[in-house]
């Protein structure tokens, strides 16, 4: 049984928060994967929402997927849990706003791609640097085209470097960057302009919306676990560089 602590859960004035309290970097275990989306379940049921918001606790909103537990014999509940997390994300029918304060990395950066509109404080981080430990980001590869460009996509996911919020300001991907003690009074005020709203007349322009985009996100999600679990997990670099990195030393890639 999940942690009830893993994430926090509220509703307030017809807005419902989810707070990552995992800390000090708000790991995403496949517990922690599993526990949020029960909890988006219930928001999925809720008619008299008006938004969804996602906060975190300590010092980065999320520093990534545990990595041990993409170890070959973890992985396909793992990414059983990962999959089901986004997919109950893409279809909410409200907007999500997520706000960022600290570091979001590798499923960290995964989950802010899945906002609506996305704050950020000034310090904050991005990044998609599973590809230094032998992975590839399976939603990155599949939104981040259509978030900020091929080529974007293709410099972020390769690279596996970081970004300021700036730099992902400058990009579209982040809605407003601002100092980091005003963060939750930015947040507060988006969700303001979202409560004056109808909950069906949002349903209906979120649901809209989303609809007019290329492709279908679970298809294209199902493609991406399906060479995650059948060529990625099958290979030897994986394994090596989970052992680089809790051996703190630089991965030797096999490329088999």
């Amino acid at each position: 049984m999940s942690n009830p602590t893993l994430v926090d859960y509220r509703v307030e004035n017809d807005v419902a928060y989810l707070h990552l309290n995992n800390p000090p970097v708000n790991i995403m275990s496949a517990a922690m994967m599993d526990h949020m989306s029960g909890l988006l379940e219930t928001v999925a049921g809720d008619r008299n929402l008006k938004a969804v918001a996602v906060t975190a606790e300590g010092k980065a909103f999320c520093a990534g997927a545990d990595v041990g537990e993409h170890r070959p014999e973890q992985a396909g509940k793992m990414i059983e849990s990962f999959g089901r997390l986004f997919r109950r994300l893409d279809a909410l029918e409200v907007p999500v706003v997520m706000a960022v304060n600290g570091a979001a990395m590798g499923a960290g950066f995964e989950l802010i791609l899945m906002a609506d509109v996305l704050l950020a404080a000034e310090k904050a981080k991005f990044g998609q640097p599973e590809i230094r430990l032998g992975f590839f980001a399976p939603v990155g590869v599949v939104v981040l085209p259509d978030l900020v460009g091929r080529a974007r996509a293709m410099e972020i996911t390769c690279s596996g470097r970081p970004y300021t919020a700036a730099e992902m300001a400058g990009m579209g991907l982040v809605s407003k960057v601002v100092a980091a003690e005003e963060l939750n009074d930015a947040l507060e005020n988006t969700l303001k302009d979202f409560r004056a709203a109808s909950p069906l007349v949002l349903r209906l322009n979120t649901r809209t919306l989303k609809a007019s985009r290329p492709g279908n996100f679970s298809a294209r999600m199902d493609e991406a676990e399906k060479v995650f679990l059948e060529e990625l997990m099958t290979s030897a670099d994986p394994v090596e560089g989970i052992e680089a990195f809790y051996g703190k030393r630089a991965p030797e890639w096999r490329n088999a």
